[in-house]
């Protein structure tokens, strides 16, 4: 049976930010006919609106929860707190609820009672682009505006390099690692939790307040020289683009600077793309370091035409990016997780594009 999604109790508030409205206009798309109706659809309410009012952003402080898969957070009942459901599915909400349920039932599990923890962790922990610039801003969030709690921080167990960019990146915010706690999707308990709401809709709304993070984190790099960047996915091995080696040869030979970001340290991918004026490359995680970009810098992504993500639209609107988008027929079997992980076909006019000054 699942759960009963619940709101925070009366008081629960600690903290309660103004983020700034901001005003937003429909994404240079080429190619838009590529796109399915419904994934079009999907995309578009959030294209269509012109401004995004200013609204709250909460810090909840809740006692005595559990915390289970991807940041679910329940109650001693058993019951869901509503505003840590982000693009959970029914089943993994379903099976968060039986596991923590268990947990209960079994006992035996201590309660990590020695002060607040921040809650860290969201659905997508595993991509580098939710961590960035859904995951960090809430831990420089409570750094920075409520150091006197010193707030220990929740994340999640990731593999490799994307481990390695979040240790860095809460380093090079100040942030002591001891005061991480990196756990799996098992159920935990905590007297008191802390957690962030209102900063991000994945797919529906990006706070500018997110930037706060990258804008601290980016001030402790100097720009590269490279004004050009070709961003490429070649360690992924899937969503790339058919005959890419002759493409990153007519972008060196323009003078670009071929970036592989998953084989950078994280101060070298902000220092690349803080001081780019020309970012060219396929859409998927690599490419949120766009928000790093200075405003203005002149943004090309590369789009399966079936891919519906505003994610890097809301990056770009937020920093005053000129971006585009090139929907792109995709061709081959699917090769990551996903419908659009396909490889794609760039026509030689959409490479003469691509390049234009």
């Amino acid at each position: 049976m699942p759960p009963t999604p619940i709101s925070p109790p009366d008081g629960s508030d600690i903290l309660t930010l103004a983020s700034p409205a901001f005003d937003a206009a429909y994404p240079r798309v080429v190619n838009r006919e590529l796109i399915p109706q419904p994934i079009l659809q999907s995309m578009e309410w959030a294209w269509n609106t012109p401004r995004f009012p200013e609204r709250p952003v909460r810090v909840l402080r809740l006692a005595d929860v559990w915390v289970a898969k991807e940041g679910l957070v329940f109650d001693r009942g058993g019951n869901l707190y509503r505003e840590t459901i982000t693009q959970h599915s029914a089943g993994e909400v379903e099976q968060a609820h039986a596991a923590v349920l268990a947990a209960m039932e079994q006992g035996g599990v201590e309660a990590d009672a020695d002060g607040p923890v921040l809650l860290c962790k969201k659905r997508g922990i595993g991509n580098y682009g939710h961590w960035m610039m859904e995951m960090l801003p809430k831990a420089w969030l409570v750094h920075q505006h409520l150091p006197a709690l010193s707030a220990r921080f929740l994340v999640a167990h990731v593999p490799g390099h994307l481990n390695d960019s979040m240790a860095q990146s809460m380093a090079m915010l100040g942030i002591d690692l001891s005061r991480t706690i990196v756990a799996d999707d098992a159920p935990r308990r905590f007297t008191d939790l802390l957690v962030v709401d209102g900063l991000s809709e994945h797919g529906g709304y990006m706070s500018p307040l997110v930037l706060d993070a990258l804008d601290a984190l980016a001030g402790v790099v100097p720009a590269a020289g490279a004004e050009r960047l070709f961003v490429t996915r070649q360690a992924t091995g899937f969503r790339r683009v058919v005959g890419e080696d002759s493409l990153i040869a007519r972008a060196q030979t323009l003078g670009y600077t071929l970036v592989e970001p998953g084989v950078l340290t994280l101060p070298q991918q902000a220092s690349l793309f803080k001081g780019a004026r020309k970012i060219v490359g396929v859409m998927g995680a690599a490419m949120t370091n766009i928000a790093f970009a200075a405003p203005g810098a002149r943004v090309v992504t590369l789009t399966p035409a079936g891919m519906p993500d505003t994610f890097f639209w809301f990056i770009a609107t937020l920093r005053g990016l000129d971006y585009t988008e090139v929907r792109c027929p995709q061709s081959g079997p699917v090769q990551g997780v996903m419908p659009w992980d396909t490889d794609l076909l760039l026509s030689a006019d959409d490479q003469d594009r691509i390049f234009a000054d």
